[in-house]
């Protein structure tokens, strides 16, 4: 079987095949870090972790980079506006850099609450600033860039009369000229509105600022990414992953810059996935609707079950998002673990359904490679999870492979379905059940029954059978 993704480039499903066998280079955009990860964001990272986990499961070794923007992100994509950064800092009272430092940490509690591992590499754009004026002088060198009072803007018209530029965001250089025109606030410095900025020329009161051969400045929120993309997985790599947002302009924008620096494009495959709605409407913190994964926590919510809320849609489709849904998560898991501690506590001998174990990956694998459709990968195997738990409802043992493809399994999708009963838990179980068992032989019914609705109040359930009682979370 052959992993297929949806590539934005060519806007076809394309059999994945890596530059280099067995190997994957994969860099995903990342976190402007100023404010803490809402579920929209966290939805991105959740996908391409699972991505990488998936293309790891498919035996590939995998190099994942992405990036933290913590500067040179306006709040206008048009070159215009406030560094996003800088403006939450000075919101704050506080220096960018320690509002970055505490975001950064925060970004990372929170990613890990959704078992999104950790990527490889994690470069800050900050840290990368050397090497971007670089960049900018190549691109300069080689005819694309030219600079004016100490900015330097990229050469759109120039650049495509040698290379695609609209091609991703399916625009041709008329379209991009009459919506620069309407979108952005006109500046006579730029020889096209369509053009953007490689390096801006700061004003006094901006913090954040480096020395370059034009100005005292800080670079264009695009650059960073060709930058850092090329540096740690070379001139070509195999996947760029990002939001819906970026086909247009980020992602053509970070591209040009890498044809124009080196002559190669970046990556084979662009990967993009759609965004939320907060009951019908866009996320937004004016209209109070606006979660972050933080919050959610908080307010009681497992990070397995918003990573199971999350892959129970595909990546390409718009989701709404609610509490119900969340809520639905929370008793899918219950009702997963529950089925695996009874597979672990059966005997394990009898039943083996019509699909093997074997069999039951592969029917995953084939809805995976499918564009990543964790939607229908996961209904597959909540399926088998109710086939299972009928048979052991009705008496039947089951081996403890189907036990094992189910962790397995949802592993792959980021969702943790081993028990998450304590050890300490787990020894108060086991004492207040052989309590029962006793107090049930002495014919003790209102004591038996006290124990048993205690445990459920914490989430115990036990099942009496003819060699005694055994308990499950």
């Amino acid at each position: 079987m052959s992993l297929k993704l949806f590539n934005s480039l060519t806007r076809e499903k394309e059999e994945f095949k890596p530059l280099e066998e067995g190997k994957v280079k994969f860099y995903s955009c990342g976190q402007t870090i100023y404010d803490d990860l809402h579920v929209g964001n966290a939805r991105a990272y959740i996908f391409w972790d699972t991505l990488r986990r998936y293309l790891e499961f498919k035996g590939y070794t995998v190099r994942h980079v992405q990036n933290i923007t913590d500067v040179g992100h306006l709040t206008d994509d048009g070159d215009q506006g406030e560094d996003k950064v800088e403006k939450r800092a000075n919101e704050l009272g506080i220096e960018p850099m320690e509002l970055v430092e505490d975001q950064i940490e925060r970004y990372f509690e929170d990613t890990k609450a959704v078992n999104v591992e950790r990527q490889d590499i994690v470069p800050r754009a900050t840290g990368h600033i050397h090497e971007m004026i670089e960049y900018v002088k190549k691109i300069i060198e080689n005819g694309y860039g030219y600079e004016i009072d100490g900015n330097v803007y990229f050469d759109v018209e120039k650049f495509a009369e040698d290379y695609p530029y609209g091609e991703m965001a399916n625009k041709d250089l008329e379209q991009l000229k009459e919506e620069a025109q309407a979108r952005v606030e006109h500046d006579d410095r730029k020889r096209n509105q369509y053009d953007f900025a490689l390096w801006i020329n700061a004003d006094e009161s901006h913090l954040m600022k480096w020395s370059s051969p034009w100005s005292e400045g800080y670079p264009g929120w695009h650059l960073e990414c060709s930058v850092m993309s090329q540096k740690y997985l070379g001139d070509e790599f195999d996947i760029h992953a990002g939001g819906k947002d970026h086909i247009f302009p980020h992602h053509p924008n970070e591209r040009a810059q890498c044809f124009a620096a080196t002559g190669k494009g970046q990556a084979n495959y662009w990967l993009h996935n759609e965004f939320i709605t907060v009951e019908g409407e866009k996320m937004s913190k004016s209209k109070g609707n606006f979660y972050t994964v933080r919050d959610l926590i908080e307010e009681g919510y497992s990070g397995d079950a918003i990573r199971m809320y999350v892959i129970s849609s595909h990546y390409r489709s718009e989701t709404d998002f609610s509490k119900d849904g969340l809520e639905q998560a929370e008793k899918e898991l219950s009702a997963i673990r529950s089925t695996v501690q009874k597979i672990r506590k059966s005997d394990g001998d009898d039943l083996n359904l019509n699909e093997s174990p074997e069999d039951i990956r592969d029917g995953f694998e084939t809805y995976m490679d499918n564009d990543l459709h964790t939607a229908r990968a996961k209904q597959f195997l909540m399926e088998k999870v109710r086939l299972l738990s009928s048979a052991l409802s009705g008496g039947d043992s089951v081996k403890d492979e189907y036990a094992d493809v189910l962790v397995e399994l949802f592993g792959v999708l980021g969702v943790n379905m081993e028990s998450d009963v304590s050890r300490t838990e787990s020894e108060m179980a086991d004492t207040l059940v052989e309590l029962r068992e006793k107090f049930r032989e002495n014919e003790d019914w209102e004591t038996s029954d006290y124990i048993r609705d205690r445990l459920g109040e914490l989430g115990f359930e036990i099942e009496d059978r003819e060699d005694g009682a055994v308990w499950y979370r």
